[in-house]
């Protein structure tokens, strides 16, 4: 009997879910997201609202991380915004992108893709909202300062929440400076001038 002539491979290009290439990455869901939203990652999206990643492509993006990773330039501040609020993170980014115009700043909406994004841009200062869901700012912060290559990030802890010794704790766990929300925009744009100049705490 006649063995079935394989198929011949399919000359289009391959793509991947958003949770596959996220795991191709070593990342979150919600990072990759992050990364197709501000369009540094090319994406499809299907009829039913879904992003598809071409593989060509996730690995063209996988080369970019490495290379800006080494390649990073000291020379401009980074800043890293992590709140679940993303209607004061627009705030804030607009703020600091028009107060210090020669900073890069990114945003994160919690405390996990808050994580991997220092990972991948290597920010000089996080300004970390302290209560989040799942990950909160304590454990962000703990974990940034117990880490030899992330140890020097200042943070900039905000809270609207001043209760059950939330200060004492957050400095514990190595924030630079907090602050209580609401905050005048002029004192926050202050704070985060003097910590990109100040050592962090030791």
């Amino acid at each position: 009997m006649r063995q079935p002539r394989p198929k011949p491979p399919s000359s289009g290009p391959h793509y991947l879910t958003t949770r596959e290439s996220a795991e191709r990455l070593g990342v979150t869901i919600n990072a990759l997201k992050t990364w197709i939203r501000e369009q540094r990652l090319p994406a499809l999206k299907t009829p039913g609202g879904h992003h598809r990643v071409a593989e060509s492509d996730l690995l063209a993006f996988a080369a970019e991380l490495a290379t800006t990773s080494r390649s990073r330039t000291p020379s401009k501040p980074r800043i890293l915004i992590v709140d679940d609020d993303e209607a004061l993170l627009g705030t804030l980014k607009d703020t600091l992108a028009g107060a210090i115009p020669e900073a890069l700043v990114r945003t994160a909406t919690d405390g996990y893709e808050g994580l991997v994004q220092v990972g991948a841009f290597h920010p000089d200062l996080l300004v970390l909202d302290v209560r989040m869901p799942r990950l909160d700012g304590f454990e962000v912060c703990r974990r940034l300062k117990a880490r030899p290559e992330t140890a020097s990030v200042r943070i900039l802890a905000v809270t609207a929440y001043l209760d059950s010794g939330v200060r004492e704790r957050i400095f514990e766990c190595g924030a630079d400076d907090l602050m209580e929300k609401p905050f005048a925009i002029d004192k926050f744009q202050a704070r985060v001038r003097t910590l990109l100049v100040q050592k962090p705490r030791q």
